[in-house]
C-alpha cells in the first residue's frame, strides 16, 4: 500500500514540475513578445521621424 502513495506522489510532482515548466515557459515568452514589441515601435517612430526629416529637406 505504501508504494502506491509514492507513485502517485512521484506523479503529482511531474504534473507539479510540468505545470510550472510550462507557466515559466508562458511568462518568459510574454516578456520576449513585449520587448520584441517595445523594439518595433521604436523603430516605427524612428522611420517616421525620418520620413519627416527627409520631406522636410525635400520641401525647401
Amino acid at each position: 500500500m505504501g508504494m502506491i502513495g509514492e507513485e502517485r506522489a512521484q506523479v503529482s510532482f511531474e504534473y507539479l514540475l510540468t505545470a510550472v515548466f510550462g507557466i515559466v515557459l508562458a511568462i518568459s515568452a510574454a516578456i520576449i513578445i513585449e520587448t520584441l514589441r517595445e523594439i518595433a515601435l521604436g523603430a516605427q517612430a524612428d522611420i517616421l521621424s525620418t520620413r519627416e526629416e527627409v520631406i522636410s529637406n525635400i520641401m525647401r
